[in-house]
């Protein structure tokens, strides 16, 4: 199995990423502000901010969905209040989750308590779910 997830906060007319670090106290794994370039090769300006607290700074082999989430869960809890006033003050907020697999190996587990901790906290689950590319036809 390779994971990753990550929790974003997206803000647009004058919402900061700053200010959810401020807010939170939680230092992000990225962050972006609105005025900032898309890339390196770009000159256009992103249209909102963003911060990212990720589960690992890449994608990991070996490691369960669950596990990913929790690592992110257990930082975040702690601010669970300010993330929900700061999704009531206009930011946008979801969970991205990268998950892999091989045909041969299992599938992707979420137990109840995991969901109960995902369900405090804002923001939808979004799940990026595919084969590794290493599978033979």
């Amino acid at each position: 199995m390779i994971t990753r997830v990550t929790f974003r906060l997206a803000g647009l007319d004058g919402r900061t990423s700053a200010a959810v670090t401020r807010r939170t106290g939680i230092r992000p794994t990225r962050s972006f502000e609105a005025a900032d370039p898309v890339s390196r090769r770009s000159g256009r300006a992103r249209g909102y901010s963003l911060w990212l607290l990720s589960s690992s700074t890449a994608i990991e082999d070996g490691s369960e969905l669950a596990g990913q989430l929790h690592r992110v869960l257990d930082f975040l809890e702690p601010a669970t209040a300010q993330l929900w006033e700061l999704v009531g003050a206009g930011y946008d907020a979801n969970w991205l989750g990268y998950v892999a697999s091989h045909a041969t190996e299992h599938a992707a587990e979420l137990d109840r308590r995991t969901l109960q901790r995902l369900l405090a906290l804002p923001g939808d689950l979004w799940l990026d779910v595919c084969g590794d590319g290493t599978d033979s036809a």
